[in-house]
């Protein structure tokens, strides 16, 4: 007796192909769903992380400008002999200072447009012109770009105990015996010797572990217990990233009048602007804010900063999106796939430094 095959009929058949290529569709409409959402929620995170870590880093650094030891900057004393010649890197009477990307800021309002790569300044890019320290120590890696303000802070090295008079020393004197030096100060080390009524900054001729020797004789007197502590001078600046894109650097000066190789620290940061806020009544508090070449002699005591930030691409960003404000500059960013947002914070000076 014969047996009857049975299979799918044509009809059949194309009615599970059709439903395979539905749920196959759906699959893959979710799957696509959830990778932009994902993309986007860690663009958001990714911007929001960068953003509030290099506020913090920048505010850390301008709270502290100024602090020479236990003292100000308002009232060091500093000559070109002690510090064997007077340059850009220490001028510690200054706490902080900067340079002023032409066309941003001043007039305000200013307009910028962020080119799609990051393009390198050249020194005359800033007013005042940037200083050849800063342009030579960057010019191997992390140049910085234009449209960016620079800013610059003096202070004693933050998070390094100093070290202290071991006897009274006499004004006269080039020689200064210390506590043993666990900090590893060298000659060449730009440091104050301050007792938190007067301070006056030097350049180490000669260390040892328990004597520093000075370039030239100490003008005024210190009573044993006076604190001497390193200087260091700190660049933040926006300047072309491992990615190529533009990211915070900063140039710090260690262990000697020579800054140290620039370190970038975070990516993705595409502009900064800065305004300095002016005290010209003497109540410590700002009665203006005005750019880095409007500062003159008048007396900082806060800091403005704006920072525009990007996501890593990818993110899906809102077309059309208008100029971003910092601080009055209004910037315009470059038409791709990613999120930006512009993060602001004002800091306070806690020495008042010029």
């Amino acid at each position: 007796m014969r047996r009857r095959e049975h299979g799918f009929s044509l009809v059949e058949l194309m009615v599970a192909i059709t439903l395979a290529l539905v749920l196959t569709g759906a699959v893959i409409s979710v799957f696509v769903g959830s990778r932009t959402a994902y993309q986007s929620t860690a663009g958001v995170g990714a911007l929001s992380d960068g953003g509030r870590f290099a506020l913090s880093l920048i505010g850390e650094s301008v709270r502290g400008a100024g602090n020479l030891a236990c003292n100000s900057a308002m009232t060091a004393t500093s000559d070109a002999a002690l510090l064997g010649g007077t340059t850009f890197a220490n001028n510690f009477v200054q706490g902080v200072t900067g340079f002023e990307a032409n066309g941003t800021g001043n007039p305000l309002p200013a307009a910028i447009a962020l080119p799609a790569v990051p393009v390198v300044g050249a020194a005359g890019n800033w007013t005042p012109n940037l200083d050849a320290a800063i342009t030579a120590a960057t010019a191997a890696q992390g140049p910085a770009v234009k449209g960016s303000d620079v800013l610059v802070m003096r202070s004693a090295v933050p998070r390094v105990a100093p070290v202290y008079t071991t006897a009274d020393v006499a004004a006269g004197v080039t020689s200064v015996a210390i506590t043993p030096n666990p900090v590893g100060m060298a000659a060449t080390q730009y440091a104050a010797i301050a007792d938190c009524t007067k301070s006056v900054i030097f350049k180490a001729a000669a260390v040892t572990p328990a004597n520093v020797t000075l370039n030239g004789p100490l003008p005024v007197s210190f009573a044993a217990g006076a604190l001497v502590a390193p200087l260091t001078t700190t660049v933040y600046y926006i300047g072309v990233g491992s990615d190529g894109d533009g990211a915070l650097w900063r140039l710090e000066q260690v262990g000697g009048p020579a800054f140290a190789a620039p370190e970038e620290l975070v990516p993705d940061v595409e502009n900064m602007q800065v305004l300095y806020g002016i005290d010209t009544a003497g109540t410590q508090t700002a009665s203006a804010y005005v750019t880095a070449d409007q500062v003159g002699t008048a007396n900082v005591v806060s800091i403005r900063v704006a920072l525009l930030v990007a996501s890593p691409p990818g993110s899906r960003p809102l077309a059309g999106l208008p100029p971003f404000n910092l601080l009055g500059t209004q910037v315009t960013a470059p038409a791709n796939n990613r999120l930006r947002r512009v993060f602001y914070a004002t800091f306070n000076l806690r020495n008042a430094v010029n």
